[in-house]
């Protein structure tokens, strides 16, 4: 009777669940991208302007007063950056999601339309990237693939004169430049046969003012062999550019921070041991360059502060916000004042601005205003065995209207999960989503895409399975060859997990993924046909072979890389025959549930080919399927009307297989570049022709030490095939 009751109680609570609309979700949000200028006068933002295209924005600390400095109407700007020079930063956008981004120099001393920023780079063809900023010299390095697509020449750009000045002739290094805080290039990096990373520095025979790749001007450095290359990453140079910090691998799981003289790695000092999960950010002074605090993630983020510099500061933002992590996004070069975001899971990010010699935190503002006062999901950590004994971690996100089960209704083990609030009464559809990378992670936080999934009425899986990382090198080396083996029986494990402690109702059980999460999906419905009832693939690849073979040209400095993580090399039959074996493409005909396949025509990781030649195998063998391809998209929707119609698109497929709650849409609602490409309900569609380009590049970024954890747009779509290299 009990039972019955509470179910009641649940059915009513479902039911009056308020639908939150799509564009308060998936509209680009009010602020993005937020940084606070190195003097701490100003704070920056991406917004849409009264057009909705994503332009900069700026707020006078101060005064309060804000004013846009940008005033694009066609293009979004993707990102910027602050420089040494007051009121000059840099901004970059790409075309229609190819990734070849142009370089742009902006003063925003007296903004107007007529004000043109300065042209750094904007060469069809040619990618632009930001090496290396100071934020207190004239001067930023920045990389070029003007001569070869497969490597980045180094220039020197002098902000006052514009003059460019090549430092760096590449014909050899793949884009891992190390530099240090006077703007020196100290290392740099290649791949050995062994698939070992040699990081090298300059010889005596080198011109630090005039590198070139030749082999006789660089000698080895550090030699990190495959096993370790997930944990061994140089961070930072101290203040004086004599010693330089590491997130180091050999002989740990986990990694450690560890700092030694330029020139001596086998002399290290161990700064930091990391105890449950890796070290997630490691936050540092702005001028002495000594480490402050430092992050671990395993359910949820934990900061560890290294000293008293900052514990009272640390403390009182603890404080402030108790149920809610403080992330220190920016910090004024005289150190007084921060800027901050907290970060929770049942409401957006919030921005407080920190001024340290008052103790006192001032509110600025949430990245999604819109959402206040609307209940959304709490996002739950909680750890399982895989079938061969593997530990793994994952995030429950149920309904927030979903009635509980309390530890007293409960025994055995299911008493620590009823403490954690993953026992719902009922068994509620699921939808395991499945990050991309796959050297990726998902992290605890705000997600539009979770939000609005359990608001419709899904409880919402994610998996970090064996070949994620965060966890340890262990964990990430385990999925090497396990593409569509041992990292999809883990998707498995966790949806049998779900099923037996009566989470998921196993008959509405969906599978959804951007990237390798979209590969994950058509394995779910090819190599195990019966487990899902539906699957929403985004940008995912169907043939590991034609992956491979397409790969942009810079990602060949990391082939072997790839192909360890891949388990096979296309450059032998057996190789071939492997990952032919673990591609969807070739198991199609196994196809017996509902899918949708969203692609962008001008995605440079992930070809569009990979959508065609699936559907073109579905069509052959008459299995239904729908197609909505994007023709000024690349690898995910940037641009929001389109982000909008996809998750229209996807809200209705799922409404119709799982039977959750629904917000009404139509083809064109948004005026979206959508084409339907195929539809289940209509046999036959018009072809589009594939777009094609001349090249497809793939963004170049160079590793710096990091200031913060880095907060992620907030889209639908997470994810990136080699996300280890973004």
């Amino acid at each position: 009777m009990l039972r019955y009751f509470l179910a009641i109680t649940f059915l009513a609570s479902f039911i009056n669940a308020q639908i939150i609309p799509r564009d308060q979700l998936f509209s680009d949000p009010k602020y993005s991208s937020v940084s606070l200028s190195p003097d701490g006068s100003i704070i920056a933002y991406l917004a849409p302007n009264e057009k909705g295209i994503s332009n900069i924005f700026t707020k006078c600390v101060t005064c309060q007063h804000t004013k846009v400095v940008t005033f694009d109407n066609k293009r979004h700007i993707n990102g910027f950056q602050w420089t040494g020079v007051p009121n000059v930063m840099l901004y970059y956008q790409d075309l229609d999601g190819d990734e070849n981004y142009k370089l742009y120099k902006l003063n925003i001393t007296n903004p107007s339309p007529q004000n043109e920023p300065h042209v750094i780079s904007d060469r069809p063809g040619v990618k632009a990237a930001i090496i290396a900023n100071n934020l207190v010299d004239r001067r930023v390095l920045i990389g070029l693939n003007d001569e070869n697509p497969a490597y980045h020449n180094v220039y020197e750009l002098d902000l006052y004169t514009n003059e460019m000045t090549r430092i760096f002739h590449n014909k050899r290094f793949p884009p891992q430049i190390i530099v240090d805080n006077d703007l020196q290039i100290r290392l740099v990096a290649e791949e050995a046969d062994d698939g070992s990373l040699i990081y090298l520095r300059p010889s005596s025979k080198a011109n630090p003012r005039k590198l070139t790749s030749d082999k006789d001007t660089w000698v080895q450095y550090l030699k990190v062999s495959p096993e370790d290359r997930p944990l061994t990453i140089p961070i930072a140079f101290n203040a004086n550019n004599k010693r330089i910090y590491w997130q180091w691998g050999a002989g740990t799981d986990l990694g450690q921070l560890v700092i030694h003289d330029f020139g001596h790695p086998e002399a290290n000092e161990i700064l930091y041991s990391a105890v449950k999960a890796q070290i997630g950010a490691v936050l540092f002074h702005p001028t002495d360059h000594n480490v402050l605090a430092l992050s671990e993630v395993y359910h949820k983020p934990e900061i560890f502060v290294a000293n008293n510099t900052i514990l009272d500061d640390m403390q009182y933002l603890v404080n402030l916000r108790p149920a809610a992590t403080p992330v220190i996004e920016s910090i004024s070069l005289d150190f007084h004042t921060w800027l901050v975001t907290y970060v929770s899971d049942d409401r957006p990010f919030e921005y407080y601005l920190y001024r340290r010699w008052q103790q006192k935190a001032e509110y600025l503002f949430t990245t999604r205003p819109e959402l206040v006062g609307q209940k959304l999901n709490k996002m739950n950590g909680f750890s399982f065995q895989a079938r061969d004994g593997l530990q793994l971690q994952a995030y429950l996100s149920l309904p927030p209207q979903s009635a509980l089960l309390t530890p007293a209704q409960v025994n055995g083990t299911d008493i620590e999960l009823a403490k954690l609030g993953i026992l719902p009464i009922e068994p509620q559809p699921l939808i395991v989503f499945v990050h991309g990378g796959p050297k990726a992670r998902d992290v605890f936080g705000y997600s539009s895409t979770n939000a609005w999934l359990t608001n419709r009425g899904y409880a919402v899986l994610q998996v970090n399975f064996r070949g994620s990382v965060g966890f340890g090198k262990k964990l990430t080396n385990a999925g090497n060859g396990e593409w569509g083996r041992k990292m999809h029986h883990d998707l498995l494990d966790a949806v049998n997990f779900a099923v037996g402690k009566g989470i998921a109702d196993k008959n509405r059980i969906a599978i959804m993924g951007g990237s390798y999460g979209g590969y994950a999906t058509l394995v779910g419905l090819t190599f195990t046909p019966d487990v899902f009832a539906c699957g929403v693939d985004i940008v995912g690849p169907s043939n590991l072979i034609t992956l491979l073979e397409t790969i942009p040209p810079y990602w060949s400095g990391f082939y072997k890389d790839m192909t360890s993580m891949l388990g096979a090399d296309i450059k032998t039959e057996e190789g071939r025959e492997s990952l032919k074996s673990r591609s969807p493409l070739f198991f199609a005909d196994r196809v017996k549930k509902p899918l949708i396949i969203i692609h962008g025509a001008n995605d440079p990781r992930v070809k569009q080919a990979e959508a065609d030649q699936f559907v073109d195998a579905l069509k052959n063998n008459s299995i239904p399927v729908t197609y909505v391809l994007y023709p000024d998209e690349g690898h995910g929707m940037r641009k929001p009307e389109n982000n909008l119609a996809m998750t229209g698109y996807v809200e209705d497929f799922l409404h119709k297989c799982l039977k959750g709650d629904l917000e009404p849409f139509k083809q064109g609602q948004y005026n979206s570049s959508a084409v339907v490409m195929a539809s289940a309900d209509k046999p036959e569609e018009p072809r589009l022709k594939t777009l094609s380009r001349s090249s497809f590049y793939r963004r170049a970024t160079y590793y710096k030490a990091p200031e913060s954890t880095q907060i992620l747009r907030d889209s639908v779509f997470v994810g990136d095939i080699f996300s280890n290299r973004l």
